[in-house]
């Protein structure tokens, strides 16, 4: 100290003028963040403030700082924490790593151990076990008795049970968090679709099961682990504390629910399969030279990964479909005058549940589907890892072990992407001339992924919701609650903040 005061005595010019850089980069950098929306990398804590302070509002944030920056800019984190990644919307960009540049590009280890709740199943293996997987998923979701038992089980469903507890909410004109109802009718429908099983997730008189809210609490400890430096959550996972325990937890009732389910199969194989996935793994796709736990947990595995892929994606869109049509009531008066020509099954309490089949002709019906996923993508970014130093077509270098963000939600807002008219509901933009459904390069609509890991049950998820839609549509009227403002939740999944309340009225009353 006496140094340095010595210093600064015989050398005031130099400290005074030190003292004036210091100051005037400190405002520059403020002008900087009054003027511009790309983040401002400040000293030693980088970018994370623009993170901190935008968080409830991050996808929004970032598309505003992507279309500054022309598509792509590098987050740079707090020195010393490895927070650095690229983000970029540039569908070029996504073409080179998820088409032709595909083997650089792998989920990577780090997405693998944050997503660690689906152990090596699917959605986060790469290289050979990830084509030997593909290839066991193709052929049951090519499977005829698979895909009818699925579209059975959604329309029973629908019919059944979603459509009844609407009817009584209806009946007492009651509010209803429509988010909430989606998630307890989606996790029913994947479950049962995973182990022919029913979880009665949505009865009037029940709340959400054990096994639901577990998935949740694995979801919210997921999120935590990307907003936060892997250092913190690996702290806690040692530590077994925080959002770290909740995981535990979560993953104990978890595994508890499916390896029953594994058990009693076993012990009912000769009724004959099934067309639910648990069966037509267990009777076509064992590796007969696995022991009998690395075959159960293969299974454990697979059937975590297709809960997890089904019921909050499916929930998230339905939300945001309804929340279009509450604001875009034409739309919903061209859906409901498409469907009243379509043939329907008629369930208890005289309610009209539209078939798969029926649906086919139904096409601004699955335009506006299709619209409210270019706006409201249910995983709302992905994630890649390079293997090795690479440039990306704009001319960026990329150096290996880079993590790289795309964001979906921003790729359907930028204009030089989908036009002027990018950040409107127009599903009329995804009918052709002749009426036919537009195709659109699924680098540029990312929804359903694109190249050799686009999304196998991309026909399903969408006859899944057309289903349940239509269904919804020509028996109800939904109405937002007045004053209840519905906003993106910055999550992996992209709910709302605040959930969906509405009322709703059947529509011979309404």
């Amino acid at each position: 100290m006496g140094f340095l005061w010595s210093f600064i005595l015989l050398y005031p010019e130099v400290f005074l003028a030190i003292i004036c850089f210091f100051w005037l980069s400190l405002f520059r950098l403020i002008r900087q963040c009054q003027k511009r929306t790309l983040p401002v990398n400040w000293p030693v804590l980088g970018m994370l403030p623009f993170l901190v302070k935008n968080l409830h509002y991050i996808h929004d944030k970032v598309t505003d700082a992507l279309r500054e920056a022309g598509c792509t800019f590098m987050v740079t984190g707090p020195w010393f924490l490895n927070m650095n990644f690229l983000v970029t919307c540039d569908p070029a960009t996504v073409n080179h790593c998820f088409n032709a540049n595909f083997k650089n590009y792998p989920k990577g280890s780090e997405f693998a151990e944050m997503f660690d709740i689906l152990g090596d199943g699917l959605l986060v293996a790469d290289s050979e076990s990830w084509e030997h997987q593909r290839r066991m998923a193709m052929y049951i979701f090519a499977a005829r008795k698979f895909r009818s038992f699925a579209m059975s089980t959604i329309a029973r469903k629908t019919g059944n049970v979603l459509l009844p507890y609407l009817d009584h909410m209806a009946k007492f004109g009651s509010e209803v968090e429509l988010e909430g109802v989606f998630m307890r009718f989606s996790l029913d429908v994947t479950y049962s679709t995973v182990f022919a099983a029913d979880l009665d997730c949505l009865s009037v008189s029940s709340s959400i099961p054990v096994f639901g809210q577990a998935t949740k609490e694995a979801e919210e400890a997921v999120l935590f682990r990307h907003v936060v430096p892997p250092s913190v959550w690996k702290l806690l996972r040692l530590l077994n504390v925080g959002s770290e325990k909740k995981l535990a937890n979560a993953r104990v009732v978890i595994d508890q629910f499916i390896y029953e389910e594994i058990a009693k199969r076993k012990e009912h194989a000769s009724d004959g399969v099934q067309g639910d996935i648990l069966s037509m793994y267990m009777k076509w796709s064992m590796d007969e030279s696995l022991s009998k736990q690395k075959g159960d947990q293969f299974l454990r595995d697979t059937a975590v990964g297709f809960i997890f892929a089904g019921k909050d994606l499916i929930a998230v869109t339905l939300t945001w479909f309804f929340y279009m049509m509450c604001k875009h009531p034409h739309v919903e008066a061209m859906i409901l005058q498409e469907l009243k020509g379509l043939q329907s099954s008629t369930f208890p309490r005289n309610l009209s549940v539209f078939e798969c089949d029926a649906l086919r002709s139904a096409i601004y019906l699955q335009a506006a589907l299709l619209e409210t996923l270019r706006l409201f993508p249910a995983t709302p970014f992905e994630e890649k890892e390079a293997l090795v130093d690479d440039v990306l077509p704009n001319g960026t270098k990329v150096s290996q072990s880079t993590r790289i963000i795309f964001s979906l939600y921003a790729m359907g807002r930028i204009e030089g992407i989908w036009g002027k008219d990018c950040t409107e509901f127009k599903p009329e933009r995804w009918v052709s001339k002749s009426g036919r459904l537009r195709h659109e390069p699924s680098y540029k609509f990312l929804s359903f992924n694109t190249g050799p890991r686009s999304c196998l049950g991309k026909d399903l998820s969408l006859s899944n919701m057309k289903i349940t839609v239509a269904s919804i549509i020509y028996n109800f009227k939904v109405e937002l609650v007045e004053g209840h403002e519905v906003m993106p939740q910055s999550s992996v999944i992209l709910h709302t903040q605040n959930g969906m309340m509405v009322r709703l009225k059947r529509r011979g009353a309404a």
